[in-house]
Order: structure tokens, then C-alpha cells, then sequence
């Protein structure tokens, strides 16, 4: 008994791991497939191999980790052009600059659109982002685009700043610019 459950084992072991197909086409029209060839006009059909592995991934090289800025063990002194090229890569403080809209500037929109524009010293850094300020309050979620367009603004006057924070922490800043919206309005 234990040696027929082997072979019956074994042939369907066998056939699920074919690698050839045999289709044919009967006397009514229906096309059929198999692992031997029934009909006399069977053709075979070779599979790809689907046991086969896939290629290994490549990958680019990294850079390594500036080991003497996480390290806390003394390191040689560096020479002058060490020391120059360190400076360099240092980022300088940024500095953000309202392009648009100017200090006291009166803006004639219906919709109450308001476009901002700034202008920034250089690219920000990894964890910064510029946050509109509107009437002294955050005004939508930081970003790190340096344009902003506000749609549905009341009417009135009211001031705009943008201020610059890196991890939460406060970095840089506009000076504050007060704008006149006026909207018509219908009676």
C-alpha cells in the first residue's frame, strides 16, 4: 500500500513539474490541452522554465557616512584645505525674501485671491519647510514650494509672513507685509 501512495506520489510530482504542453483540436471544434499528446495531431508546446530563479538585484554604491561627524573619538588635525572645503559644504543661514505681494499694497480680487511669492538664498535642507503665516496664524500645512496662491480671503486688510522651520524649530522669516483686499460687494 505504502509503495503504490509512493508512485501515485511520484507521477503527480512528475506532472506538475512538465515543461511541455500538448494542444489539439477535436472533431467538434473545442481545443484541448494536456501534459501527453492523446490525438495523433497533438502539438507540443514548450513552457518556460517557471522553477528558474530570478537575476540577483544590482545596486549602486553608497557613500559612506561622514564617520568623523558621528564619531566622538578625537580626530587628527585637518589641514588648511580640509578646512576650507568643510566650510564650504557648511549651509549659510537662509534667507527668505517677499517677493510678492509688497509692503501696503492694495489688491482688487472678486474670488479674494491673493498670490504670494518668495524668494529664498539657497535650497532648503532636509526636515525644512516654509510656513504661511496670515493674520499672525498658520495658514494651510507647510510646504517646501516657495509659492502660494489664497483663494476666498474676506475682505479687509491683513498682514502675511512666511517663516522658515527646520524640525519644528523656527530658522527664518519674512518681514511681515500688510496687504488691502477688496472684493466688490453686492447689495
Amino acid at each position: 500500500m505504502k509503495n503504490i501512495l509512493f508512485l501515485i506520489g511520484l507521477t503527480v510530482t512528475l506532472s506538475c513539474s512538465a515543461q511541455t504542453v500538448y494542444t489539439w483540436v477535436d472533431e467538434d471544434g473545442v481545443l484541448h490541452f494536456s501534459d501527453n499528446p492523446s490525438a495523433q495531431d497533438a502539438e507540443a508546446l514548450r513552457l518556460p522554465d517557471v522553477q528558474a530563479s530570478a537575476p540577483a538585484p544590482k545596486f549602486e554604491a553608497s557613500t559612506p557616512v561622514d564617520a568623523a561627524a558621528s564619531s566622538t573619538t578625537k580626530t587628527p588635525a585637518k589641514t588648511q584645505a580640509e578646512t576650507e572645503t568643510t566650510e564650504r559644504e557648511v549651509p549659510t543661514q537662509l534667507a527668505l525674501t517677499m517677493l510678492t505681494p509688497v509692503h501696503d499694497q492694495t489688491i482688487r480680487s472678486n474670488r479674494g485671491l491673493i498670490p504670494i511669492q518668495i524668494e529664498l538664498n539657497r535650497k532648503l535642507g532636509i526636515g525644512e519647510q516654509l510656513q504661511l503665516m496670515l493674520d499672525g496664524r498658520r495658514y494651510g500645512a507647510p510646504q517646501t514650494q516657495p509659492m502660494w496662491e489664497l483663494k476666498g480671503i474676506d475682505r479687509g486688510t491683513h498682514t502675511i509672513a512666511i517663516q522658515a522651520h527646520r524640525s519644528g524649530k523656527l530658522i527664518a522669516s519674512t518681514s511681515p507685509v500688510t496687504v488691502y483686499l477688496h472684493r466688490a460687494t453686492l447689495k
